[in-house]
């Protein structure tokens, strides 16, 4: 009688898992992430079962071998894919804060330059000459 391998099950499961949350998660930053650490799981130990496989192939079937690679296989593309997303997701965070910097950054100067000019032209019209004297009146009635 032949014993299924120690990831037979899981390895396979796990696959499917990441390949269904990067796939049907949109491809959002802490799905790929979730994905990435599941998938990640899924190939460590199906590499384990697969080493106990060819040390002690006698007492395992092939088509427990077989599942265990699948889900290998299946871990793989989830690396992969979800690897893919985060990398595309970073960049497109890194660009996006670049364009939301320069556009701050031009903003700022904007209203820096209008704050002044406003002052520059209020002390222009407050600033009086030596020549001219200036008296404070009050109107009583």
């Amino acid at each position: 009688m032949y014993n299924k391998l120690s990831a037979d099950p899981g390895s396979l499961i796990l696959g499917i898992l990441s390949l269904m949350i990067i796939f049907l998660g949109c491809c959002c930053g802490i799905f790929a992430v979730i994905s990435l650490v599941l998938s990640i799981i899924g190939l460590v130990i199906a590499n384990k079962s697969l080493n106990e496989f060819y040390l002690n192939s006698e007492n395992y079937s092939l088509q427990s071998k077989s599942n265990v690679n699948i889900g290998r296989i299946l871990c793989i593309i989830g690396v992969v894919f979800s690897s893919l997303f985060i990398i595309i997701y970073c960049a497109f965070l890194i660009f996006a804060q670049q364009d939301i910097t320069k556009e701050f950054l031009k903003k700022y100067y904007e209203t820096k330059t209008t704050q002044h000019t406003i002052v520059r032209d209020t002390v222009e019209k407050n600033t009086i000459s030596k020549d001219t004297i200036a008296i404070d009146s009050i109107n009583v009635e």
